[in-house]
């Protein structure tokens, strides 16, 4: 929107037909609404529901004048909880946070479309933080993932523990 100010009110509208009006300098963080250039009245956000949205929308209203904190990188292979709320901002942040895997994975996808990095980067955070707390076949079960390897690889695997 090269000609909003961040007096500006940008209408939105979610994949499953809600609409927003919310000022410019809330989404401004979101680079594809910021550059967007949209001949229309409004912006069609087909990527995104409402639920998501909604979300996304808390984000940009906590973090509209700031940047969240830093994630340390690599992420910790092993982290309590205590230590995941010391790297959040605050606890808003850290309360925010709180929703399950497939919300989280849901958020980030809406996220990465927006092209939001500070909430893919908690999002990335708060995803490792339930893997990096779990055992392999616990992690299977809760992100939904397949084990590819045949019943020889996992004894040739298992020979050699990695503590």
């Amino acid at each position: 929107m090269e000609s909003a100010t961040k007096y500006d009110i940008v209408k939105l509208k979610s994949s499953d037909g809600k609409l927003y009006e919310v000022p410019y300098d809330v989404i401004k963080k979101s680079k594809l609404l910021e550059n967007s250039n949209e001949d229309e009245n409004i912006i069609l956000l087909n990527e995104i529901d409402s639920k998501n949205f909604d979300l996304v929308l808390k984000y940009l209203n906590h973090f509209k004048d700031k940047e969240p904190k830093e994630i340390p990188k690599p992420f910790p292979e092993r982290t309590d909880e205590e230590f995941f709320r010391s790297i959040l901002d605050d606890d808003w942040t850290y309360n925010f946070l709180q929703m399950s895997i497939e919300d989280a994975i849901s958020l980030v996808n809406a996220a990465d479309y927006l092209q939001l990095d500070g909430l893919i980067n908690l999002l990335a955070a708060k995803l490792a933080h339930e893997m990096c707390n779990c055992e392999v076949e616990e992690a299977r079960r809760k992100f939904g993932i397949e084990c590819d390897m045949t019943e020889e690889e996992i004894e040739e695997y298992d020979k050699y523990p990695l503590d």
